[in-house]
């Protein structure tokens, strides 16, 4: 991992101008883009005439002939590249209708070919056969002669008169399209995962904070009547875990040592609820320093371990928790008792959104294994962690 998260990623790319050259839909980015395709293929439209037109001895001529040819040309160009575009959005990036596509791809081409003809009986006619290359006097008669329905199908049609090199502008007018429309694709769907998955994390907090203050509330409740002198610590430790979830989630990367700080505070609190009536084994080993990590990652599975192992059966109940960290490699367990009825609730929602943050954090580059026995179930996770100096995540 090299310490840059793909988040990170996305919004120094939304600051890169040669990004936003490529995919941003404002006016005056979408007003370069095109003046550079444009410009270029207009360029390369008029090197291909200046080509061929090589042979044509009057210089006044020859150029009135390239002039033409660019400007003939690059209207037809332009024209196709709208209508080419156009079925592409609609039968390629829409809908995939392969079938509709190649037909109108084949109207295009007959389209096109019927106003190649058309171009050269123009030309033979205003520019005179002196003033052209030799191929327009030579082939006179032969596409004279041509049916309508022969044209499309002609070899000198299709393949001389420049148009087989109409087809090479076109596909590189279509090709830098498509490839814009495909890389502008791909990061919208980023950002929309990116925006469902941050839904999703507000709507799993939004579940587990309400359930788990009114739980500890009663117990305060409860306390105030039995043990009153239960009551300032069980505030305190509610009130450091309610602002770290309601305050301190709402960045992307949060301290590892604040995460485990909230992790013992809701520890405790479950221990004072429960007093020692319960089977539980809670270790942290080496010193977290600067490292970050995802908020609220780790929780899900502390509250899954409580929810099903011993909450479901405070008697025979137990559950095991341990964290180490060495270097930036951070190894987190849980494993518990399985309920003997199954329990309905966040658990699923919680462990569905752990994996998907760790895949947009890490592009699966982690290791989290998910052991399901008829008596127990354990999660093993092992992560790469960087420190805020080295950016935080990969890729």
């Amino acid at each position: 991992m090299d310490g840059t998260s793909k988040a990170q990623k996305g919004t120094n790319l939304d600051q890169n101008h040669f990004f936003l050259f490529l995919t941003s839909p404002a006016w005056t980015y979408r007003v370069a883009r095109y003046a550079l395709l444009w410009s270029t293929t207009l360029w390369l439209i008029y090197r291909g005439f200046d080509y061929i037109s090589g042979p044509v001895s009057d210089p006044k001529a020859r150029q009135q002939y390239i002039i033409l040819s660019t400007l003939f040309f690059g209207s037809l160009t332009i024209g196709a590249y709208l209508l080419v575009t156009l079925l592409t959005r609609q039968f390629i990036l829409r809908q995939f209708r392969m079938g509709m596509f190649v037909l109108c791809l084949l109207g295009v081409h007959v389209l096109t070919s019927l106003v190649v003809h058309w171009h050269f009986l123009f030309f033979l006619r205003y520019l005179g056969p002196a003033n052209l290359p030799n191929i327009y006097s030579r082939n006179a008669e032969h596409v004279a002669s041509l049916a309508i329905w022969q044209i499309p199908f002609d070899t000198i049609t299709v393949f001389l008169f420049s148009y087989s090199l109409f087809y090479n502008y076109l596909l590189y007018a279509v090709g830098f399209k498509v490839f814009k429309d495909l890389f502008s694709l791909k990061i919208r769907q980023e950002r929309l995962e990116k925006e469902n998955l941050l839904l999703e994390f507000n709507f799993l907090k939004a579940q587990i904070n309400p359930h788990f203050l009114f739980n500890t509330l009663n117990n305060i409740y409860s306390f105030a009547i039995k043990s009153p002198d239960k009551v300032p610590d069980t505030v305190l430790k509610l009130a450091d875990l309610m602002r770290y979830s309601l305050y301190e989630t709402e960045t992307e990367l949060v301290p590892l040592a604040k995460e485990i700080q909230f992790l013992d505070s809701y520890i405790e609190l479950q221990r004072i609820r429960y007093d020692a009536s319960f089977n539980l084994s809670y270790t942290v080993q080496g010193n977290p320093g600067q490292l970050m990590v995802p908020p609220l990652l780790l929780i899900v599975f502390v509250e899954n371990a409580f929810k099903h192992g011993l909450q479901a059966n405070p008697k025979a109940g137990w559950a095991s928790i341990g964290l180490t960290i060495k270097k930036n490699s951070l190894v987190f367990s849980v494993e518990n008792s399985r309920p003997i009825k199954k329990i309905n609730g966040v658990g699923g929602i919680g462990l569905v959104n752990v994996r998907k943050r760790l895949d947009h954090f890490y592009d699966r580059d982690y290791e989290l294994q998910i052991e399901e026995q008829p008596q127990s179930f354990r999660i093993h996770l092992t992560l790469i962690l960087h420190e805020p100096a080295l950016s935080s995540h990969h890729r």
